[in-house]
């Protein structure tokens, strides 16, 4: 990465693969701006990253609630041009099992989160990427979107909509110098023992963290339209 200071907003920054992210991209030298639902977690994010000596912003955000991310991103304003993207919000074992059993609510408030709000900031925040002519939307998406899971049917749907959604809009951006990727994780937790993978074990967040900081740096600088599987080579469900 080179030593330029960017700005990057991570969503759902308030644990796991948002938090790790936030905490890794202060740690090479970005500018920080968190979006979660959750302000107490938030706070504490927010300050392990002020820890790394960088500006930090943290802003309450519901990804499913348009009028959500349209105040959350009045707040942003005075902080800066967003640079990097990391569309990580996401809603996945609420209300999971037989599909015939799923409820329309549930099932319209994850495609809220999971797709829409993610298309709708990133048509918020891409103006000023294609303006510059550089700019990183790294969408975390899942390897339910490639296999498609039992008993998470909707959510299956939702992550294999993100998945175009990365391909379609890489080409029209990415002649503009705005990179448009997706990574999908596996089973992740703290490295434990699972099944779910040929390497037998769970992935870290930090291991998910370090290919989305690699996709938004100079590593990535040749990397759009395509979706990056973190999976421990992934036994396919």
């Amino acid at each position: 990465m080179n030593n330029e200071t960017r700005i990057a907003l991570i969503t759902g920054a308030a644990n796991g693969i948002g938090r790790a992210t936030a905490i890794m991209l202060a740690e090479r030298s970005h500018d920080v701006v968190l979006f979660d639902l959750n302000e107490s977690a938030l706070k504490e994010v927010e300050n392990e990253v002020r820890a790394h000596g960088h500006r930090v912003l943290s802003v309450i955000c519901d990804m499913g609630d348009e009028k959500s991310i349209d105040a959350a991103l009045e707040k942003v304003k005075d902080f800066g041009k967003i640079d990097i993207l990391v569309n990580n919000a996401g809603l996945w074992r609420n209300d999971t099992g037989d599909f015939v059993s799923v409820s329309p609510e549930s099932m319209k408030r994850r495609w809220a989160v999971n797709v829409f709000g993610l298309m709708y900031l990133t048509q918020k925040l891409l103006p000023d990427m294609l303006d510059q002519k550089w700019g990183r939307v790294i969408n975390v998406s899942s390897v339910a979107g490639k296999y498609g899971i039992a008993k998470m049917v909707d959510y299956s749907t939702t992550k294999g909509a993100v998945h175009s959604f990365t391909k379609a809009l890489a080409k029209e951006t990415s002649p503009h110098g705005v990179l448009v990727t997706s990574v999908s994780p596996g089973s992740v937790g703290n490295g434990e023992p699972s099944e779910l993978s040929y390497m037998g074990r769970t992935s870290t967040y930090k291991e998910q963290a370090e290919m989305i900081c690699f996709l938004a740096g100079d590593g990535g600088s040749y990397c759009s339209g395509q979706d990056f599987q973190v999976d421990g080579c992934r036994k396919k469900m």
